[in-house]
Protein backbone atom coordinates (compact mmCIF):
# COMPACT_ATOMS: atom_id res chain seq x y z
CA UNK A 1 0.00 0.00 0.00
CA UNK A 2 1.14 3.52 -0.79
CA UNK A 3 -0.48 6.69 0.63
CA UNK A 4 -0.06 10.44 0.69
CA UNK A 5 -1.89 13.13 2.61
CA UNK A 6 -3.55 16.20 1.17
CA UNK A 7 -6.18 18.86 1.79
CA UNK A 8 -8.96 19.74 -0.62
CA UNK A 9 -7.82 22.84 -2.50
CA UNK A 10 -9.85 25.64 -4.01
CA UNK A 11 -8.53 24.63 -7.44
CA UNK A 12 -10.03 21.14 -6.99
CA UNK A 13 -13.64 22.06 -6.20
CA UNK A 14 -16.73 22.98 -8.17
CA UNK A 15 -18.85 26.07 -7.61
CA UNK A 16 -20.61 24.28 -4.72
CA UNK A 17 -17.35 23.93 -2.77
CA UNK A 18 -16.99 20.14 -3.13
CA UNK A 19 -14.30 18.05 -4.85
CA UNK A 20 -15.07 17.37 -8.51
CA UNK A 21 -14.88 13.92 -10.05
CA UNK A 22 -12.10 15.11 -12.34
CA UNK A 23 -10.06 16.13 -9.29
CA UNK A 24 -10.80 12.80 -7.61
CA UNK A 25 -9.45 10.96 -10.67
CA UNK A 26 -6.38 13.19 -10.68
CA UNK A 27 -5.74 12.32 -7.02
CA UNK A 28 -5.83 8.60 -7.85
CA UNK A 29 -3.62 9.03 -10.89
CA UNK A 30 -1.14 11.16 -8.92
CA UNK A 31 -1.02 8.54 -6.17
CA UNK A 32 0.05 5.74 -8.51
CA UNK A 33 2.56 8.06 -10.18
CA UNK A 34 4.04 9.05 -6.81
CA UNK A 35 4.45 5.38 -5.94
CA UNK A 36 6.23 4.74 -9.23
CA UNK A 37 8.50 7.76 -8.72
CA UNK A 38 9.40 6.71 -5.17
CA UNK A 39 9.90 3.02 -5.96
CA UNK A 40 12.35 3.39 -8.86
CA UNK A 41 9.96 2.71 -11.76
CA UNK A 42 9.53 6.41 -12.48
CA UNK A 43 8.12 8.02 -15.61
CA UNK A 44 11.68 8.79 -16.73
CA UNK A 45 12.79 5.20 -16.04
CA UNK A 46 9.95 3.85 -18.18
CA UNK A 47 10.38 6.43 -20.96
CA UNK A 48 14.08 5.56 -21.27
CA UNK A 49 12.93 2.01 -22.06
CA UNK A 50 10.06 3.12 -24.32
CA UNK A 51 7.58 1.80 -21.76
CA UNK A 52 4.41 3.23 -20.23
CA UNK A 53 1.51 2.02 -18.11
CA UNK A 54 -1.73 2.48 -20.06
CA UNK A 55 -5.06 2.15 -18.27
CA UNK A 56 -7.63 -0.36 -19.55
CA UNK A 57 -10.49 0.39 -17.20
CA UNK A 58 -11.65 2.27 -14.10
CA UNK A 59 -14.40 1.56 -11.61
CA UNK A 60 -14.96 4.20 -8.92
CA UNK A 61 -17.48 3.85 -6.07
CA UNK A 62 -18.31 7.17 -4.38
CA UNK A 63 -19.75 7.43 -0.86
CA UNK A 64 -19.37 11.17 -0.42
CA UNK A 65 -17.52 14.11 -1.97
CA UNK A 66 -15.22 16.00 0.44
CA UNK A 67 -15.52 19.76 0.65
CA UNK A 68 -13.03 22.61 0.53
CA UNK A 69 -10.42 22.40 3.28
CA UNK A 70 -11.07 18.80 4.36
CA UNK A 71 -7.92 16.81 5.14
CA UNK A 72 -7.78 13.59 3.14
CA UNK A 73 -5.64 10.48 2.66
CA UNK A 74 -5.18 9.08 -0.84
CA UNK A 75 -3.93 5.53 -1.24
CA UNK A 76 -3.27 2.85 -3.82
CA UNK A 77 -2.95 -0.92 -3.45
CA UNK A 78 -1.36 -2.92 -6.29
CA UNK A 79 -2.86 -6.37 -5.76
CA UNK A 80 -1.91 -8.49 -8.78
CA UNK A 81 0.41 -8.57 -11.81
CA UNK A 82 -0.12 -11.10 -14.59
CA UNK A 83 2.09 -10.97 -17.66
CA UNK A 84 1.77 -7.39 -18.89
CA UNK A 85 -1.37 -6.58 -16.83
CA UNK A 86 -1.35 -4.78 -13.48
CA UNK A 87 -4.30 -4.50 -11.08
CA UNK A 88 -4.67 -1.59 -8.64
CA UNK A 89 -7.13 -0.43 -6.02
CA UNK A 90 -7.36 3.19 -4.88
CA UNK A 91 -9.10 4.89 -1.98
CA UNK A 92 -9.87 8.36 -0.69
CA UNK A 93 -10.36 8.64 3.08
CA UNK A 94 -10.79 11.46 5.53
CA UNK A 95 -7.99 12.03 8.03
CA UNK A 96 -10.27 10.28 10.59
CA UNK A 97 -10.65 7.18 8.45
CA UNK A 98 -14.03 7.69 6.76
CA UNK A 99 -13.95 6.04 3.34
CA UNK A 100 -15.09 8.61 0.80
CA UNK A 101 -14.37 6.65 -2.38
CA UNK A 102 -12.81 3.38 -3.48
CA UNK A 103 -11.73 2.32 -6.95
CA UNK A 104 -10.45 -0.57 -9.04
CA UNK A 105 -8.29 -0.17 -12.14
CA UNK A 106 -6.62 -2.42 -14.71
CA UNK A 107 -3.45 -1.35 -16.54
CA UNK A 108 -1.26 -2.67 -19.37
CA UNK A 109 2.49 -2.16 -19.62
CA UNK A 110 3.09 -1.08 -23.21
CA UNK A 111 6.14 -0.88 -25.46
CA UNK A 112 5.35 2.54 -26.90
CA UNK A 113 7.81 2.18 -29.79
CA UNK A 114 6.31 -1.10 -31.00
CA UNK A 115 2.78 -0.35 -29.87
CA UNK A 116 2.57 -3.74 -28.19
CA UNK A 117 2.15 -5.04 -24.62
CA UNK A 118 5.37 -5.79 -22.74
CA UNK A 119 5.64 -8.41 -20.02
CA UNK A 120 6.42 -6.87 -16.63
CA UNK A 121 10.09 -7.42 -15.78
CA UNK A 122 11.24 -8.49 -12.35
CA UNK A 123 12.74 -5.03 -11.69
CA UNK A 124 9.43 -3.30 -12.40
CA UNK A 125 7.51 -5.96 -10.48
CA UNK A 126 9.60 -5.25 -7.37
CA UNK A 127 8.56 -1.59 -7.55
CA UNK A 128 4.98 -2.56 -6.75
CA UNK A 129 4.75 -4.77 -3.65
CA UNK A 130 1.42 -6.58 -3.78
CA UNK A 131 -1.18 -6.45 -1.03
CA UNK A 132 -4.74 -7.69 -0.46
CA UNK A 133 -7.35 -6.22 -2.79
CA UNK A 134 -9.81 -3.85 -1.13
CA UNK A 135 -13.40 -4.70 -0.33
CA UNK A 136 -15.82 -3.30 -2.91
CA UNK A 137 -18.42 -4.56 -5.37
CA UNK A 138 -16.32 -5.42 -8.43
CA UNK A 139 -18.09 -4.77 -11.73
CA UNK A 140 -17.08 -6.29 -15.09
CA UNK A 141 -14.38 -4.48 -17.05
CA UNK A 142 -16.55 -4.35 -20.18
CA UNK A 143 -19.30 -1.72 -20.32
CA UNK A 144 -22.60 -2.60 -21.98
CA UNK A 145 -23.26 -0.01 -24.66
CA UNK A 146 -25.60 0.17 -27.64
CA UNK A 147 -24.33 1.99 -30.73
CA UNK A 148 -27.88 3.30 -31.19
CA UNK A 149 -27.12 6.14 -28.78
CA UNK A 150 -28.02 9.78 -29.44
CA UNK A 151 -25.55 11.99 -31.25
CA UNK A 152 -25.55 15.73 -31.87
CA UNK A 153 -22.87 17.07 -34.21
CA UNK A 154 -22.81 20.36 -32.28
CA UNK A 155 -21.22 18.46 -29.35
CA UNK A 156 -18.30 17.08 -31.39
CA UNK A 157 -14.89 18.49 -30.50
CA UNK A 158 -11.19 18.18 -31.33
CA UNK A 159 -8.42 16.98 -29.00
CA UNK A 160 -6.42 19.95 -27.70
CA UNK A 161 -2.84 20.11 -26.30
CA UNK A 162 -4.11 20.34 -22.68
CA UNK A 163 -5.79 16.93 -23.08
CA UNK A 164 -2.41 15.17 -23.57
CA UNK A 165 -0.08 13.54 -21.07
CA UNK A 166 3.64 12.69 -21.24
CA UNK A 167 2.89 9.80 -23.62
CA UNK A 168 1.46 12.35 -26.10
CA UNK A 169 -2.02 10.87 -26.13
CA UNK A 170 -5.17 11.85 -24.24
CA UNK A 171 -4.78 11.38 -20.49
CA UNK A 172 -7.19 8.84 -19.00
CA UNK A 173 -8.75 11.40 -16.62
CA UNK A 174 -9.31 13.78 -19.54
CA UNK A 175 -11.56 11.21 -21.23
CA UNK A 176 -13.71 11.18 -18.09
CA UNK A 177 -13.86 14.97 -18.06
CA UNK A 178 -14.90 14.92 -21.75
CA UNK A 179 -17.64 12.39 -21.02
CA UNK A 180 -18.98 14.30 -18.01
CA UNK A 181 -19.17 17.53 -20.01
CA UNK A 182 -20.95 15.68 -22.81
CA UNK A 183 -23.44 14.17 -20.33
CA UNK A 184 -24.31 17.59 -19.01
CA UNK A 185 -24.87 18.84 -22.54
CA UNK A 186 -27.09 15.90 -23.47
CA UNK A 187 -29.52 16.46 -20.59
CA UNK A 188 -28.82 20.04 -19.56
CA UNK A 189 -32.55 20.79 -19.25
CA UNK A 190 -33.27 17.79 -17.03
CA UNK A 191 -31.35 18.75 -13.89
CA UNK A 192 -31.13 21.84 -11.74
CA UNK A 193 -27.38 22.26 -11.93
CA UNK A 194 -24.09 20.52 -12.64
CA UNK A 195 -23.34 20.38 -8.92
CA UNK A 196 -26.62 18.70 -7.95
CA UNK A 197 -26.11 16.10 -10.67
CA UNK A 198 -22.52 15.52 -9.56
CA UNK A 199 -23.52 14.96 -5.94
CA UNK A 200 -25.90 12.16 -7.00
CA UNK A 201 -23.21 10.10 -8.77
CA UNK A 202 -22.53 6.83 -6.95
CA UNK A 203 -20.48 4.89 -9.49
CA UNK A 204 -18.25 5.75 -12.43
CA UNK A 205 -16.83 3.22 -14.86
CA UNK A 206 -14.56 3.81 -17.84
CA UNK A 207 -13.41 1.35 -20.50
CA UNK A 208 -10.56 2.47 -22.75
CA UNK A 209 -10.53 1.13 -26.31
CA UNK A 210 -7.83 3.04 -28.20
CA UNK A 211 -5.72 6.17 -27.90
CA UNK A 212 -6.76 9.60 -29.16
CA UNK A 213 -4.05 12.05 -30.20
CA UNK A 214 -3.70 15.76 -30.84
CA UNK A 215 -6.31 17.19 -33.25
CA UNK A 216 -8.28 13.93 -33.45
CA UNK A 217 -12.02 14.49 -33.72
CA UNK A 218 -14.19 13.12 -30.88
CA UNK A 219 -17.90 12.42 -31.38
CA UNK A 220 -19.87 11.73 -28.16
CA UNK A 221 -22.80 9.27 -28.31
CA UNK A 222 -25.24 9.10 -25.40
CA UNK A 223 -27.50 6.37 -23.99
CA UNK A 224 -29.64 6.27 -20.84
CA UNK A 225 -31.41 3.35 -19.19
CA UNK A 226 -32.90 2.37 -15.83
CA UNK A 227 -31.84 -0.80 -14.07
CA UNK A 228 -32.85 -1.89 -10.53
CA UNK A 229 -34.16 1.63 -9.80
CA UNK A 230 -30.79 3.10 -10.77
CA UNK A 231 -30.31 5.55 -13.61
CA UNK A 232 -27.41 4.53 -15.83
CA UNK A 233 -26.03 7.00 -18.35
CA UNK A 234 -23.35 6.06 -20.85
CA UNK A 235 -21.23 8.12 -23.21
CA UNK A 236 -19.13 6.61 -25.98
CA UNK A 237 -16.39 9.00 -27.09
CA UNK A 238 -16.09 7.87 -30.69
CA UNK A 239 -13.56 8.58 -33.41
CA UNK A 240 -14.66 10.02 -36.75
CA UNK A 241 -14.78 6.43 -38.08
CA UNK A 242 -17.29 5.41 -35.40
CA UNK A 243 -15.05 3.27 -33.18
CA UNK A 244 -14.84 4.37 -29.51
CA UNK A 245 -11.77 5.79 -27.86
CA UNK A 246 -13.40 5.38 -24.46
CA UNK A 247 -16.79 4.45 -22.99
CA UNK A 248 -17.82 6.05 -19.69
CA UNK A 249 -20.74 4.94 -17.52
CA UNK A 250 -22.31 6.96 -14.69
CA UNK A 251 -24.70 5.45 -12.13
CA UNK A 252 -26.91 7.66 -9.93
Amino acid sequence: MYIFNSRIRYSEIGSDGFLTIESLMNYFQDCSTFQSEDSGASVDYLMERNLAWVVNSWQVEINRFPKLGEEVVIGTVPYDIKGFIGYRNFFLDTAKGERLAVANSIWSLMDMEKGMPKRVSEDIRKAYPLDQKLEMEYAPRKIDYSHEGCHDEKMDFVVQPFHLDTNMHVNNAQYISMALSSLMNFHQNECESREIWYRNIKRLRAEYKKQAHLWDKVEPYYMKRTEDDKQIETVALNSATGSPYCIVEIVT
